[in-house]
């Protein structure tokens, strides 16, 4: 039961990249324009016309480069959120208040 998971999972997969996007948002509060980095699956290159062994080779690799695109454009988008967190101004809950601070 795990093979044919795993296959089927694989085959889904196979092909496909992870990419980090920026997306933008705007705060009414603090007035600016808010950054963070998303994750997008894009589909690589489709799955040519193959036959036995060379196709599960084929499908191996794609398996590979999904699994490492993840897990570095997830690295990317974590730290580059967590920049982003950092770089926002702690005060502009006070200000859209009227309190000075």
């Amino acid at each position: 039961m795990k093979t044919l998971i795993s296959a089927l999972l694989l085959t889904l997969l196979a092909g496909c990249v992870y990419v980090p996007e920026n997306a933008h948002s705007y705060d009414e509060k603090c007035n600016v324009m808010r950054k963070k980095k998303v994750l997008a699956l894009e589909e690589a290159i489709p799955m040519a016309n193959c036959s036995n062994e060379a196709c599960a080779l084929l499908m191996a690799s794609y398996g590979l480069v999904t699994a490492a695109s993840f897990v570095v454009s997830g690295s990317i988008v974590v730290i580059s959120n967590t920049v982003y967190w950092l770089e926002k101004p702690s005060n502009c809950e006070l200000k859209s208040e009227g309190v000075k601070s």
